[in-house]
Order: structure tokens, then sequence, then C-alpha cells
């Protein structure tokens, strides 16, 4: 196993840094800041590596078998995965950085890294994997986990241009190539994943989205395996292919969104309904934003109610609980996040009226959220790629309480991890 601490290299050339660079969806008011901010970084030289774990207290989910890792979307080098485990006081400790090969890019997310849900995702069959998006190379990396730690299995072509977001079911990969800073048009692309991790392309299953560059936010395998959706946000629709029995795929049939902008998506793991929930960046008051449920019923996309906004602004990334009782979504620009209870019949309400169910470090940008095994504990990628100049990026984490409230369990002023940081996955 290859695993090493790194240290992230800015001497990247700046075109890297700055393609692409103009459209925001999740941080609208922040939008011109970037440049700036960026230009600070690239003079200060800034070098940013995994610093000491966290320590805090807080209740165990079996006695401390869970990991959290984060993609860093390096620019230059190789792209990389830090590892970190919980402990039995619910603490996390850093494992290590490992190489994956590849690159990551700024613009390939559609600004920063505020553009997507799902670059790193964790899956579980005969063994542990990771699947990583390194979308500065349009290559996907395999990663075999063993007990939180990391090695290479290889390292594949996207099927198309700048790779954003990945899903996987029972033997099937499909990846969203989202083309942001491409001259090429946006697609779906699925791949068999054999028993050593290797990726084979399947014929048939290259699909256009509905528009060349519609700035497509997540894929999505519905739990039926049947059905592929996609987000896309400036089209405002909801993407749909059905997945034959060969992994080929047909569609899209396209539905439009009810709420504004759709984002993260998540199936209700609990419900045989195919009940989902759509984070909306915007639509609500005052420039906020909301959440809406839907159901997907043989490939056809229903609302359930919504949206409900959250009173804050630029929620984008959602997460579902395993027992589905409880929905959580990230916004981005309020540094808070919003919980949802979910009743048996799919509707959804705010936990709290105000929307506010916890609080991000104030100098930071709530991003990708992710859930134990058990859903006890949340946590959120807190990135300051748009302070200026720029800092490096947390983790924070929660415990999740029986009433879906949220208590804070990690000491995000001890976790540091690189500005570009970008997908985050946990068990």
């Amino acid at each position: 196993m290859a695993t090493m601490q790194k240290m992230l290299n800015i001497n990247a050339p700046a075109q890297k840094v700055f393609e692409h660079l103009t459209d925001s969806t999740c941080l609208p008011r922040l939008r011109p800041l970037v440049t700036g901010a960026l230009i600070a970084l690239l003079l200060s030289g800034l070098a940013l590596a995994p610093g000491p774990a966290p320590r805090a207290s807080a209740m165990a989910e079996n006695g401390g078998d869970g990991y959290v890792y984060v993609l860093n979307n390096d620019l230059t080098g190789s792209n990389s995965i830090t590892a970190f485990s919980r402990e039995e006081d619910s603490s996390l400790t850093l494992l290590g950085t490992t190489s994956i090969g590849g690159l990551g890019s700024l613009a390939a997310f559609g600004l920063i890294n505020a553009g997507t849900q799902g670059s790193l995702i964790l899956t579980h069959d005969e063994g542990t994997r990771l699947f990583a998006v390194d979308a500065g190379s349009d290559q996907i990396s395999v990663v075999d986990v063993h007990n939180g730690h990391l090695s290479l299995s290889g390292i594949f072509s996207s099927g198309g241009a700048g790779p954003v977001s990945l899903s996987y079911r029972d033997g099937l990969l499909y990846v969203l190539n989202a083309a942001n800073a491409s001259t090429q048009a946006a697609n779906v692309a699925g791949f068999h994943v054999d028993d050593e991790g290797t990726l084979h392309a399947i014929a048939g299953a290259t699909r256009p989205l509905s528009a060349p560059n519609p700035n497509p936010a997540e894929v999505l395998i519905d739990p039926s395996g049947q059905f592929l959706l996609v987000t896309e946000k400036n089209t405002n629709l909801i993407d749909v292919y059905h997945i034959h029995s060969d992994g080929s795929l047909s569609g899209p049939t396209t539905f439009p969104s009810v709420g504004a902008v759709p984002f993260g998506m998540a199936f209700n793991p609990a419900s045989p309904r195919h009940e989902l929930i759509v984070a909306d960046a915007a639509g609500g008051p005052s420039g906020t934003g909301a959440a809406t449920a839907y159901r997907l019923a043989h490939g056809t996309v229903q609302l359930i109610n919504g949206p409900v906004p959250d009173f804050q602004i630029a929620p984008c990334w959602m997460v579902i609980t395993r027992d589905g009782h409880f929905a959580y979504t990230s916004d981005a620009d309020s540094h808070t996040i919003s919980g949802y209870s979910i009743d048996e019949d799919g509707t959804i309400s705010l936990l709290s009226p105000n929307g506010v169910t916890a609080s991000t470090p104030s100098d930071t940008f709530p991003l990708e959220e992710g859930l134990s095994n058990g859903s006890h504990f949340l946590y959120v990628l807190d990135s300051r790629i748009l302070l200026m100049p720029p800092g490096p990026a947390t983790i924070g984490g929660y415990q999740i309480h029986h009433d879906g409230s949220l208590t804070s369990v990690v000491d995000t002023t001890r976790i540091v991890l690189p500005f570009t940081t970008i997908g985050l996955a946990a068990e």
C-alpha cells in the first residue's frame, strides 16, 4: 500500500486554476471574490497538509469502527484521498494520504468546488472500495479499502470530459461527465466493475444529457437498479434513464424540477416506494433555497411535497439517514446545516422553524456530506476556498440524536486539508 503524507503543490500553472471560473450555482453571492482570492493564494505559495486529528467526546457508534475519506482534488502531481478513523470517543484520527493517480480540477466542477455531489463514493460488495473522479484528467480512480487503509486498484478513462459524480450498484458504475471546462458535450457513461476493480465500458451506456452543457450536479442509481437519474442546474430538469439488464441505457426522459436549481439528491433507504429528496439551491424567499420530495414510479418523477424552504442560502447537498427519518442539506452560503423530518407518507418538514439545525464555522462553506454506517454521525466537508486568501478545508462532525438534532463532536480547528478538497465519503 502506497500511503504518504502529501503537501499540496501550489505551483500549478495559473490556467489550471482560472479556467472556466464563471459559473457559480451554490455560492452566487461570492462569485466576485473568487478570482481575487485565488490570485492571493497563488502569490502566497500556501501549502496545506492534513493536520493533527481532533478530539471530542460523544457517544460512539459500535465502538469506533468508522472511517471518513476526503478527495483532495489535487491540481498537480497526483490526485489523492485522505483517510481518518473514528475513535471510541467519536474523535477522528488521521490515518494518512494515498496517491490515486489522475489529476484534479477546479474548473470541471463548475466553479471551485461548489458544483456537484458524489465525486467520491464508498461501496461494499465482496470488499470495500472507493471510486473517485479525476476531473482534470478525465479519469476514474478505483481504490481498495481495508480497515480504512487504501491501495490503488486502477485508473480508467471516464468516457467523457470532466467527470464530477459517480453512482454504483450491483457491479455497475455510472459517471456523470459534466464537460464544464471542455468543448465536448456532457454525458453519462456506464461500466461493469469486475472482482479486481477493473472498469469495463458498457456498449450503449454512454448517453447525452438534455443539452450539451446543462451544468449537471449529480448522477444516482435508483434503489431498484432500473433507473438512473441526473439533476441539471441550468435547465432545471431531472433526467431519467432506463437501465437495461446488460447495463446499457435508454433515454433520457426529462422532468421539470418543481424546485429551482435541483442539485444534490438522495433516495430514502428505508422506503420501498422509491422516495427521493432533492436539494433546491434557489427558489426560496429572499434568495434562499429549499428541498423537494418526490417519488420515482416506473421511471416517472412524481411530486410528494415541496419545495419546502429552509430559509438558508445555497442548500446544495443532500443525505438521508438509514432509518429514513431525517434528511440533511448543507447550506454553503449560510454556513449552516438544515434538517428535515420525513413522515411515513414521504412528506418532509423542517426540524427547526428557521431552518438551522447546526452551524458550521463562520469562515467556512459547508459542501459535501456523509453519514456513518448506522447514521448516528453526520460529517460535512467545510471549505474555505472562497476566503481571501483561501484557507484550508476541514471536516465537521455531528452526532445525530433521536429527534434529528445535531451536536458537534469534531474540533474543526485541528483538521487541515488542501483548499481544493472536494469530495467526502463516510462509513
